[in-house]
Parts: structure tokens; C-alpha cells; sequence
């Protein structure tokens, strides 16, 4: 231990650093980031043109693997937005379920849509009608909140395009098809979590929502044409479909072979998401109340800080890798028997607590275990698991989802505490559970 002490130590006052510069002084993560990893490098000894040099590395690297999935993905989830189309697979899922399974309905819906989709965008235009099938239902509003919400962070945090999981994809340099597959998997049992739940919540008097004035009054109807449920979930699913496709079957064919190459290249992620976000745009044009280009220019603006966040989470990684704090953490962590899958869902849960975002926990948390797994000897797809699970827990009112969340839903903050921060935590526990079981049997 003493001889790891020193590295131990400054790793420690780093992380310390970098969520009193986010949550105390409110400086942006991309700053405090590069920030702190700079300071992070002079503390231990690196030498100033190393410390320069794995900045950039790490920003580069970083972003070469998923920068471009990340703008796509967002494009992608605004074109179904703006065309309604997430709102007709919401209609799609309730018509083949039945009203009497509204909140099993609903709580697909999320899991669906929050595929491409961000769990805030989602929740801010789904909350309208959520209403609307409490009213037609007389099921509490409460209980349709926690179905979609839970449904929707689970593979918000578990499964790409979403910046999370792209970034411990990238980091953990992880086969996209197997990811997605194994991904998909872990996410169910967390979000059928929130449909039990929500099913628990309808008992609890005190966790009902009053239903605001202004939404006593009658809903008013968008008369503007939208496109049917089943090309809306296709279009939805296309993307993530192909990349699996592409997985699976190249590598059941001989390798060198024309067929297998080109079945590799349409399953490529970027390419998969390109076509995906082609195929949106023509097929749902007609749906559009803005032209093209203006959703396009509208999504970048929204993936520029995002991308730059992740880049500089890749920076961080990169100094903590470089500068030997990654070696004596995982010698550290051997001496305790503690297993990497451990440690990447307790310090990703730990971050978000302290600072809020599950995307930038993931980042931070995926850079600095990423060199470990081969010295651990770690499978890196269940270690991304791993990652991926421990940033749905904690969320607190440092985080702008719950607020999100408090306000646009009317809960208050003990309720929201209760149907959001609770039942997530639960279901990242839930997602951890599987996860080891996965990587038992592998």
C-alpha cells in the first residue's frame, strides 16, 4: 500500500477537485475536466509535454470512436420528435396491449423511445399525454410518470446511441453489435422494475399528484398529419437493428469474402446510424413542420456540449491512465478483492451522486477503469454493463433530470425522491445483478 500511496492519494484529491469545480463553483464539466486533469498530471510528476500530449490524445481518441454516433443519434431523436412518430408508437404500444394494460403501455414506450431519444425530451413531450391516458383510464398519474420514466432510463443509460453508453463503448474500445445485444438484455428487468413500481405507487394516497388548473381544461388536438405506429418503430429501430445484423452475421461468414465485408460496413455503427437518420429524414419529410437543414443545425447545437464533454472525460481517462494512478489502483483494488465490474458500478454511482449527470459519471468512471481490464483480466462488454448500471443510481436535486421531472410532472420533492431517485437506484442495483450473473456464465 505505501508504495501506491502517493498516486492513490492524488487520485482521490482529483476526483474531490473535479465535483467541488461542477457541483460548489457550477463550472462546466468540459472545463473542469480538462481542467483538473491538467492539474492532475502536474501532481504526479508527469512530464509537462506528456501531460499536453495525453490531453489531446485522450479528446482525440475519444471522439473518434463515437463523435459522430453521438451527433447522429441526436439527429435521429429530434426527426422523430418534431415528426410526432414517438407519439404513434406510444399508440402503437397501447392499442396491441389494451387500455387495462395502460401503464405496461407505457412503460415499453419508454423503454422504446429512449433508445435515440434523451429521457428529459421525452418525459417533457410524453407528459401531455400521460394526462390524457390518466384521464381515459383513471389510472394515477403517478404511476404512468414512474412506468415511463424507469422504462426510459434504463436504456437511456444502457443503451447507444445515448452518450453514456457510446462512451463506454468508445473507451472500452467494445464490439457495437454484442453491446447493443447484451445492452438490450440488461435493460428489461430494470425497466419492468418501474412497471412494479408504479403498480405500488397506486396504493399510496400520499403520492398522488393534484392535477394542475391549467389542465383541467380540454386537450388541444394536433391536427397536422402524422405517420402510422409500425413506420414510426421501424424507423426507431432501423439503426440499431442493422448494427446487430451486421454483428452477427459477418462474423458467420468466411472472412475475406466480398458479401462479409460489405455486410461489416452497412453494420458499422456510423454507417448504421447515418443510413438510419437518412431514412428518417426522407420517409417522415412530409411530417415536418421545420425544413431538414433547421433540424439538423438544431441537433448540433445540442450535441456540441455533449460531444465536448465526453472529450473531455477521454482527456481525464487519459491522464489517469498515463500517469500510473490507473496501475496502482488496480494492484490497490487486487490486494481487497475487489472485482472491476465492482468498481466501475460503485464509482460511476458515486460521481453521479456527487455531481449529477449519469453521462458524465460514465465517462469519468469508463476513462479510468478502461487500462485496467486487461491487467484484471476483466471481461470489458460486462465491465461496460457494469458502468452503464451504476449511473442510474442516485439521482439527486443536483441533477437537472429530477427537476426536470419534479416540475413538469407537479410532484413534489419527497415524491419525486421516492418515484424517481429510489426506484432508478433499485433498478441500477437490478441491472448490476444481472450483469454479474452474465459474467459468471460467460
Amino acid at each position: 500500500m505505501n508504495q501506491h500511496f502517493y498516486p492513490l492519494a492524488i487520485f482521490v484529491v482529483s476526483i474531490t477537485v473535479l465535483l467541488f469545480t461542477i457541483i460548489r463553483l457550477k463550472i462546466n464539466p468540459f472545463v473542469s475536466l480538462l481542467g483538473v486533469g491538467l492539474l492532475t498530471g502536474v501532481a504526479i510528476g508527469m512530464p509537462l509535454d506528456e501531460v499536453t500530449k495525453q490531453i489531446s490524445t485522450g479528446f482525440g481518441q475519444t471522439l473518434g470512436s463515437i463523435g459522430i454516433v453521438i451527433g447522429l443519434g441526436i439527429v435521429l431523436g429530434n426527426l422523430l420528435a418534431e415528426a410526432r412518430a414517438t407519439e404513434q408508437i406510444a399508440a402503437l404500444v397501447l392499442r396491441a396491449v389494451g387500455k387495462k394494460n395502460a401503464l405496461l403501455a407505457v412503460n415499453l414506450t419508454g423503454y422504446l423511445i429512449c433508445i435515440p431519444v434523451f429521457l428529459n425530451a421525452v418525459f417533457i413531450i410524453y407528459m401531455p399525454i400521460l394526462r390524457d391516458i390518466s384521464r381515459k383510464t383513471s389510472l394515477p398519474l403517478i404511476s404512468l410518470v414512474t412506468a415511463l420514466i424507469i422504462g426510459g432510463f434504463a436504456t437511456h443509460c444502457l443503451v447507444m446511441p445515448t452518450p453514456g453508453p457510446l462512451a463506454v463503448m468508445g473507451t472500452l474500445n467494445l464490439p457495437s453489435g454484442q453491446f447493443i445485444g447484451w445492452s438490450l438484455l440488461v435493460a428489461l428487468p430494470p425497466a419492468l422494475l418501474g412497471l412494479v413500481a408504479a403498480k405500488y405507487l397506486i396504493k399510496m394516497p400520499h403520492m398522488q399528484i393534484a392535477e394542475p388548473a391549467s389542465n383541467t381544461e380540454a386537450v388541444v388536438e394536433d391536427e397536422r398529419k402524422k405517420p402510422s405506429g409500425g413506420l414510426s418503430l421501424l424507423l426507431l429501430l432501423f439503426p440499431i437493428l442493422l448494427i446487430l445484423f451486421g454483428s452477427v452475421v459477418s462474423e458467420m461468414m468466411p472472412k475475406g469474402t466480398a458479401s462479409r465485408q460489405i455486410i461489416a460496413f452497412l453494420g458499422d455503427k456510423n454507417v448504421a446510424m447515418l443510413l438510419g437518420v437518412i431514412l428518417a429524414g426522407g420517409l417522415l419529410r412530409p411530417y415536418f413542420r421545420k425544413t431538414f437543414e433547421e433540424l439538423i443545425s438544431e441537433s448540433g447545437a445540442s450535441a456540441g456540449l455533449l460531444t465536448l464533454i465526453v472529450g473531455a472525460g477521454g482527456s481525464f481517462g487519459a491522464i489517469i491512465n498515463g500517469s500510473g494512478i490507473a496501475t496502482a489502483l488496480v494492484e490497490w483494488l487486487s490486494s481487497m478483492n475487489m472485482s472491476l465490474l465492482m468498481l466501475g458500478f460503485v464509482l460511476t454511482a458515486i460521481l453521479r451522486a456527487a455531481q449529477g449527470s449519469a453521462t458524465v459519471a460514465a465517462v469519468t468512471t469508463s476513462s479510468i477503469v478502461a487500462p485496467m481490464i486487461a491487467v484484471a483480466g476483466a471481461n470489458p462488454i460486462t465491465v461496460g454493463l457494469a458502468i452503464c448500471c451504476g449511473s442510474m443510481c442516485c439521482s439527486f436535486p443536483n441533477d437537472s433530470g429530477f427537476w426536470v421531472i419534479s416540475r413538469f410532472s407537479g410532484m413534489t420533492v419527497g415524491q419525486t425522491l421516492r418515484a424517481w431517485t429510489l426506484v432508478s437506484t433499485l433498478s441500477g442495483f437490478v441491472g448490476m445483478g444481472l450483469t454479474l450473473l452474465i459474467d459468471l456464465t460467460w
